[in-house]
C-alpha cells in the first residue's frame, strides 16, 4: 500500500514529467475506479486542461489542473507509470490520462481504488478527505500538537497511528517502523504510555517517515510502483534478525493485517 513517503516522492517525479502539459485524452479502462461522476462526464470534464503540478495528500494523488482536481485514492494496490508511447492496457490497468508529454497510467490490481475528477479543490465528494488529521511529516504537526491529539485516543497505539483522523499518511507497514524505532509494542494501550514515551514516538514518527522518504527519492516509479521495500527494519520480516538488536522479530496477522515487532526492543 502507498504510503506518505510513497506518494510525497511519486508526486514530485509525476510533477517534473507532467507539469505545464495539457491532457490531450483521458481513458477508463474499468469502470469501477471511477466516482462521482459517470464514465462519459469524467473522461471529457478536464481535456483540454494544462496540469499545474501534483501533489500528495495524505494517501491521496491529486492532479492540479486548471479547472478541476483529478484525485486518486489508490488504497492497497494502486500504482502509478507513466510511458512516452503507446501501451496496450492490461487487466490491472484502470485509467490512462494521455497529455501532450509522457502519459500517466494508474493501475490497480485489486481494483480497490478511487479515483475522482472534481472542480478546483472541492473535495467534498471524495470519500475519507475530510476529517482527516494533519500530515505525520507536515510543519503544522508539532510535538505539542501531536501529544494533543493523542490525549483524546483509545486503544492500541498502533492502530490510533494508522488512523487517518488522528494523522494522515501512515499505513500497517511504515506503523510497524515507526514503533520498533520508539520501541513501543504495537499493542500497548495509549493509556499506558508515559511522557517519554511519547515525545519517542513522535521523533521516530518524523525520522522513520523522512529517512523512507530520502530513500525512495532515488527511486523510479517502477521501482515504486514494484513495491521494493529493502528498506524496512521488521515490517514483513518476520523470523528474521531484528537489525537493531540482533532479536527475532515476531509476527501476528490479524484482520488480513501482518504485524511485525521486536521483543527485545519494544516494550
Amino acid at each position: 500500500m502507498p504510503e506518505l513517503p510513497e506518494l510525497q516522492v511519486i508526486s514530485r517525479e509525476l510533477t517534473d514529467l507532467l507539469a505545464g502539459h495539457s491532457i490531450k485524452k483521458i481513458s477508463v479502462h474499468n469502470h469501477i475506479v471511477v466516482h462521482g461522476l459517470p464514465v462519459d462526464q469524467f473522461v471529457r470534464g478536464a481535456v483540454g486542461e494544462k496540469v499545474q503540478k501534483i501533489v500528495a495528500d495524505g494517501k491521496f494523488i491529486i492532479l492540479i489542473l486548471e479547472e478541476h482536481d483529478i484525485v486518486v485514492n489508490p488504497m492497497l494496490t494502486g500504482r502509478f507509470r507513466t510511458y512516452d508511447r503507446y501501451k496496450k492496457p492490461t487487466k490491472s490497468d484502470m485509467v490512462s490520462i494521455q497529455t501532450t508529454g509522457d502519459t500517466l497510467w494508474y493501475s490497480d490490481l485489486k481494483k480497490m481504488g478511487r479515483v475522482y475528477l472534481v472542480p478546483s479543490g472541492d473535495y467534498s465528494g471524495v470519500a475519507g478527505f475530510d476529517g482527516r488529521g494533519p500530515s505525520a511529516l507536515g510543519p503544522d504537526l508539532t510535538l505539542d500538537v501531536f501529544k494533543e491529539r493523542l490525549k483524546q485516543r483509545r486503544g492500541q497505539i498502533k492502530n490510533i497511528l494508522r488512523n487517518q483522523s488522528f494523522v494522515k499518511g501512515i499505513g500497517n507497514a511504515y506503523a510497524d517502523e515507526i514503533l520498533v524505532y520508539a520501541g513501543i509494542l504495537p499493542f500497548r494501550k495509549r493509556t499506558t504510555l508515559t511522557d517519554e514515551e511519547i515525545e519517542k514516538l513522535y521523533e521516530s514518527m518524523r525520522k522513520v517517515l523522512t529517512r523512507i522518504q530520502d530513500v525512495l527519492s532515488g527511486r523510479s516509479l517502477d521501482e515504486i510502483a514494484i513495491e521494493k521495500r529493502d528498506f524496512m527494519m521488521v515490517h514483513n520480516r518476520g523470523g528474521e534478525i531484528c537489525p537493531l538488536c540482533g532479536g527475532r522479530v515476531s509476527e501476528v496477522t490479524a484482520n488480513r493485517f501482518k504485524t511485525n515487532y521486536c521483543q527485545t526492543c519494544q516494550k
